[in-house]
């Protein structure tokens, strides 16, 4: 099934893709390694150069020597005091442990540095991105459910911003693509940052019905024509979120156990649906009528869906929310109408044309 109300046309993208965010992660590894094996190195090649230079050095009192002389530590030399070529060699292991040292040093620095300028010009070009967009859809939770729809979402090319107080779960909107907030969707300030006021819709996906009671709540009093659906665990949280200012709300086990019963008693029916949510033989479309609209005022007849694109109109949603099922030829068609459409597959795409040319 492919459901789209009106046309939007977005990319999505998180601040950085997934394949570069692994190869700077990458990189970031690779400084750090190299770092720490320049020091060993370092460590060993003093240290054998003590062994072989000092006679009466074994490899315990090398090692000390190379780490007290790197650390500039100044205890007493071992062994009872160093050669002329150990005291020359001991030059060398100053001097090479300070330039070490050095190189160490800056390597792990630049890559902490260039990690934190990194993530501020990310989260501020991800800011920007963010305030740039309008009719979008806030998915608040990125749990399994909140991720399905925002991957829904943007198969149908629907602008989404998720909200969700887990860095884990906030990773994950970044690897899939979509734009996102670390924050609790409850508070105001994160729902304004989220652009709210210019959002057409709110999707309250929290993990629990308390939390998307007060979300809804805080939302509704944000931007009151924000439609809202809520995800309700239990069945007495439904009158609360409606109560609350829920558009629509949800419940799983209410449409789980309603599937069950259709597949056990309208097995048919049941395969219909299926059938047509899959698109295999047969799609359901719906098509929102703009204001400008040349359609606007007419009838399904004047419209020919059947003889333009192979599909029939099964009802027609008004904005009153009132709907006419199994419309007529002579059904007028009026602005703010949502036409919900099944045809044979293709037909969306046949109907996105009809869109883009202007005819509907």
């Amino acid at each position: 099934m492919s459901l789209k109300a009106t046309s939007f046309s977005y990319t999505f993208r998180a601040v950085t893709t997934k394949t570069s965010r692994t190869g700077r992660e990458q990189l970031a590894y690779r400084h750090i390694l190299l770092a720490m094996s320049v020091v060993v190195l370092f460590i060993f090649i003093s240290s054998l150069g003590y062994y072989l230079i000092e006679p009466r050095y074994s490899w315990h009192n090398a090692v000390y020597m190379t780490v007290i002389s790197i650390t500039t530590t100044g205890y007493e030399e071992v062994g009872g005091g160093l050669t002329k070529t150990g005291r020359v060699w001991t030059i060398f292991v100053l001097l090479g442990g300070v330039i070490t040292g050095a190189v160490t040093l800056s390597l792990i620095v630049a890559v902490i540095v260039e990690g934190r300028i990194r993530g501020l010009f990310g989260r501020r070009q991800l800011e920007r991105k963010i305030a740039s967009l309008s009719g979008h859809v806030i998915v608040s939770g990125y749990g399994r459910m909140g991720r399905r729809i925002a991957r829904l979402l943007k198969e149908g090319n629907r602008p989404v911003v998720v909200i969700d107080n887990s860095p884990g779960k906030t990773a994950l909107a970044e690897q899939d693509g979509v734009l996102y907030l670390l924050g609790d969707a409850q508070e105001e300030s994160v729902l304004l940052a989220a652009g709210i006021d210019k959002a057409s819709s709110l999707i309250a996906a929290l993990p629990d019905d308390a939390a998307n009671v007060f979300l809804t709540l805080s939302a509704h009093g944000l931007n009151e024509s924000l439609d809202i659906i809520a995800r309700a665990q239990e069945l007495s949280a439904q009158d609360k979120l409606t109560k609350a200012g829920a558009t629509r709300v949800v419940c799983p086990l209410v449409i789980g156990s309603n599937r069950i019963a259709d597949v056990l008693l309208r097995p048919a029916i049941a395969d219909f649906v299926e059938m047509a949510h899959k698109g295999v033989d047969l799609e359901i479309e719906q098509l929102t009528i703009r204001p400008d609209s040349p359609i606007a005022g007419k009838t399904l007849l004047d419209l020919a869906l059947p003889a333009r694109v192979g599909a029939m109109v099964v009802a027609i949603h008004r904005p009153s929310r009132e709907t006419l099922y199994n419309p007529g030829p002579d059904a007028t068609i009026n602005e703010g109408d949502t036409l919900i459409v099944i045809g044979k597959q293709g037909m969306d795409k046949a109907m996105e044309k009809l869109r883009q040319t202007g005819q509907v």
